[in-house]
């Protein structure tokens, strides 16, 4: 493994704390690249940053002798890309444009070499589909002949990344969970994926995905959404509250049961899924804002997410879904000051009352059963719940 070299574009608490750590004990060597000037240099000076893995037993791992580039430098930026075995971001999914343009300049050097060597880039970002859409970012940069090479050299394939990594106060001491899962589409990679310790390649991955989707991320929503409304601001607290807990577990398994049916995933192995996020969610000594956990709520409420997602997968099944709808009522009711998709979405709400709100903001109308759930629920917990039409 030694000489593989990783470019992670996205050198923030996903990126550091898990991308990172797993390919620099795998032996790879790393550059680091990022848009946070004040960042860039901390890491540069420093040349070493932290680790600690909450687990049994709780370990440290020392990262060192990475190269860090600002996104700006693009010579060195495309000198790192033309050597890398592998290209990941971890940047969210609003700057995956913004990646797009810079990743597009950066392999423009490695496009036009005579002979081709493959190359895989694997958006590890909390979505669908995200490699794909970055593709599409830096397809529409380059001129014909570019695209024909990126499509014949450059696989995206999608990926499924899973930590818990809050945000640090010492951009040099990272805590995450010991826990991390990370799959990527093997069926998508251009030539032999490149092997890395804590990356799978696999060829289910869109159920992979699924079942991380609906269960992790669906457990972390409803946890966070309701907690909120609870006056809660720490994951753990909120999971530590009975009526939370009570509904995250009413909802997973909902998630896990319709997941089982749709992908024939054995049921023990997901109810053991489904548990293990459980138990992780109320570790204290991992304080995790909610609002890291609740922003852009539009997005979380989309019809292949993380609560709708699994609601339909229940509804084609025949199954119930009343702790899905708990959630989902959770999420039209909550509200950020400052926040546009929170505004937004109580503009919506307002107007026009929860199940109408949804269908007008994200496109899906649920089943009559559903739809009477959510308003059930949304009128228990929105405060606003008596002036809506």
């Amino acid at each position: 493994m030694a000489g593989k070299h990783l470019v992670l574009i996205g050198a923030g608490m996903t990126g550091r704390g898990q991308v990172a750590q797993l390919a620099h004990e795998d032996g790879w060597s790393l550059t680091l690249v990022d848009r946070d000037k004040a960042l860039v240099d901390v890491l540069r000076r420093a040349g070493a940053y932290t680790v600690r893995l909450l687990g049994e037993p709780t370990r440290e791992v020392r990262i060192s002798g990475y190269q860090v580039l600002h996104v700006d430098e693009t010579e060195a930026l495309a000198a790192a890309v033309t050597r890398a075995d592998l290209v990941v971001t971890s940047v969210l999914e609003p700057n995956l444009p913004a990646v797009g343009e810079t990743l597009s300049r950066a392999l423009e050097p490695r496009l036009a070499e005579r002979t081709p060597r493959p190359l895989n880039v694997v958006a590890a970002e909390n979505m669908s589909d995200s490699s794909t859409v970055l593709a599409g970012h830096v397809r529409r940069q380059l001129d014909g002949a570019d695209r024909s090479a990126l499509d014949a050299r450059i696989g995206f394939p999608n990926s499924m990344i899973a930590r818990v990594v809050p945000v640090a106060g010492d951009p040099l001491f990272i805590l995450t969970e010991a826990f991390s899962e990370w799959t990527a589409d093997r069926q998508a990679a251009i030539g032999p994926p490149p092997a890395l310790a804590g990356l799978e390649w696999v060829d289910n991955q869109a159920a992979r995905l699924q079942r991380k989707l609906f269960i992790h991320n669906a457990g972390h929503a409803v946890c966070g959404y309701l907690g909120w409304l609870r006056g809660h601001r720490l994951i753990d607290r909120a999971a530590r509250d009975p009526e939370v807990m009570a509904a995250i577990v009413q909802a997973t398994s909902e998630a896990g049961e319709a997941i089982s049916q749709e992908h024939g995933f054995d049921r023990q192995i997901i109810r053991a899924y489904e548990e293990n996020l459980r138990s992780r969610l109320v570790v204290d000594a991992l304080p995790d804002d909610i609002r890291r956990v609740i922003r852009q709520p539009l997005r979380k409420l989309g019809r292949d997410e993380r609560l709708l997602g699994p609601l339909r997968l229940c509804e084609r099944h025949g199954l119930p879904s009343t702790g899905l709808c708990r959630g989902i009522a959770a999420v039209l009711a909550c509200r950020m000051p400052g926040d546009a998709q929170f505004e937004q979405m109580a503009a919506a709400v307002g107007a026009v009352g929860p199940v109408a709100a949804l269908i007008d903001l994200v496109g899906y109308r649920p089943s009559p059963a559903a739809a009477a759930a959510i308003e059930e629920a949304w009128a228990e917990l929105s405060p606003d719940a008596g002036a809506a039409p």
